[in-house]
């Protein structure tokens, strides 16, 4: 990790997700371990008591990434451009990330973005797609050039989780691979029966006839398959960079690399961090 020249010793890196906010506590250019909490809403008078907290009373400057209190860029746009601004936040000063949005299809990226900004800024070569999964909305970045050039999302995380709640699954249920593989291709090829599969497995659910790492495994595979007959101009015959945390990373890999595409996979907590270090110190 780079170290910011003249913004002080010790300085705090956070990234709001949904209502996951992640931070790291950096002092001379070395980042201490992420601590992740989870906030009651996302609402900015949550978020500063959030990072009041995690700054523990010490006046330390803090970078933001994944808010809304900076309006986005519109793409295309450089994410390695993007410059910080600094921000009231309920009488909190912070230094923000922008997102990036797009007019059409109308799109907003916005805690994926230091990610996204911190994989562009160590592959700057890179050209092709960036998958950026998340608790709730998947993000396919087409990037060519040092710019994203457009993108696609979907509520992938969201559907997954309203249909898995009356099914009671264990939350470190594995998924069957072999069962995720095979919804997969038949998601791609028929996503229109999304809906129908999706009630069909919920029934066999209910009534105990498949187990446990086969729901998780198929539930994934109709999802995805449907994700990605969507974001077929994407991904097809592209270069496929992998942004996820775990157990999202397995279920995108296995799904990706069924249909022969090759992934990069990177780390996205050291892709946030290397995002917001890397616009700190151009600020």
């Amino acid at each position: 990790m780079i170290q910011p020249a003249g913004k002080g010793a010790k300085w705090l890196a956070a990234n709001l997700d949904g209502t996951a906010l992640t931070a790291w506590h950096v002092t001379g250019g070395t980042a201490g371990p992420a601590q992740v909490h989870e906030l009651p809403d996302s609402s900015p008078a949550a978020l500063a008591a959030g990072l009041r907290r995690l700054r523990s009373g010490e006046a330390h400057p803090v970078v933001l990434g994944g808010s809304s209190v900076v309006p986005p860029l519109n793409v295309p746009a450089a994410p390695a451009g993007a410059r910080l601004a600094a921000m009231e936040l309920e009488e909190l000063t912070v230094h923000a990330l922008p997102g990036l949005s797009q007019p059409a299809p109308c799109g907003l990226i916005q805690g994926a973005a230091a990610r996204l900004h911190g994989f562009v800024q160590l592959n700057p070569d890179w050209d092709g797609v960036v998958c950026l999964p998340g608790s709730a909305v998947t993000h396919w970045v087409q990037v060519s050039a040092r710019e994203a050039v457009s993108f696609q999302s979907a509520l992938t995380g969201q559907l997954a989780a309203a249909v898995t709640q009356p099914m009671a699954l264990d939350a470190d249920t594995g998924c069957s691979g072999a069962a995720l593989t095979t919804a997969a291709a038949d998601g791609i090829a028929k996503p229109e029966l999304l809906a129908a599969r999706l009630a069909a497995l919920q029934a066999e659910a209910r009534l105990g006839r498949l187990p446990a790492e086969d729901i998780c495994g198929r539930l994934w595979g109709v999802l995805l398959g449907a994700e990605l007959a969507a974001s077929r101009p994407y991904w097809l015959g592209q270069n496929v960079a992998l942004l996820a945390d775990a157990p999202l990373q397995a279920v995108y890999s296995a799904a990706l690399k069924a249909q022969g595409l090759p992934v990069t996979v990177a780390d996205p907590q050291r892709m946030t961090l290397e995002g917001l270090t890397r616009a700190w110190a151009a600020a």
